[in-house]
């Protein structure tokens, strides 16, 4: 009897370790898809499911603003930022965005950030103190960990800055150098 038990729970055992090494895997199609985007996120809120379609969905305008804030702010380990981000981290309401561009560092301490909003008419000030908001949440943030010393300086100087219905903000990556007041000038065309 007692061999009997011991087969059926080493069966049992072998069943439950196979299925969990199964659940571990990954998709090539995901993994496919994720190399294939090596672009920066572009994206009109209108695509994302939760977001309501906007008269002007073009994200043209933002493309020469975004280019000449990434040139001067070379961002490490690009991550995009997607719909959810605006949404839920930035706290933006989709009725203020028409569309953005935007990535930031996925390193580890490095919060560099490059971001270009094109706010709803009229709403381009309150977009700019919504992310000032998400600046002191994560100053607060990194100011818990001794060894992100660097990124909280960074977010501490961040740059946001609008002209009609262009939002911009730049968090400074962990090795740039440029002067990103000036990149923000040049990026809004003053």
């Amino acid at each position: 009897m007692k061999l009997r038990a011991k087969i059926i729970l080493t069966a049992a055992s072998l069943a439950l370790s196979c299925a969990l090494l199964a659940g571990c895997g990954s998709s090539s199609g995901s993994t496919a898809s994720s190399a294939a985007s090596s672009e920066p996120a572009s994206t009109v809120l209108s695509q994302a499911s939760s977001i309501p379609l906007g008269e002007d969905n073009s994200t043209d305008a933002l493309n020469a603003p975004f280019e000449t804030l990434l040139d001067a702010n070379p961002i490490s380990n690009q991550f995009e930022i997607a719909a959810m981000n605006i949404e839920y981290d930035f706290n933006l309401p989709a009725e203020d965005v028409v569309s953005y561009k935007g990535v930031k560092s996925n390193d580890n301490g490095d919060a560099g950030m490059v971001l270009v909003v094109e706010a709803a008419d009229g709403k381009a000030e309150e977009v700019a103190n919504q992310l000032t908001a998400y600046q002191q949440d994560q100053v607060a943030f990194y100011g818990n960990y001794a060894e992100f010393a660097q990124a909280q300086e960074n977010v501490e100087n961040a740059v946001i800055a609008f002209k009609d219905n262009t939002v911009v903000m730049v968090i400074a990556s962990n090795e740039c150098t440029a002067d990103l007041d000036s990149a923000v000038d040049s990026a809004l065309g003053e």
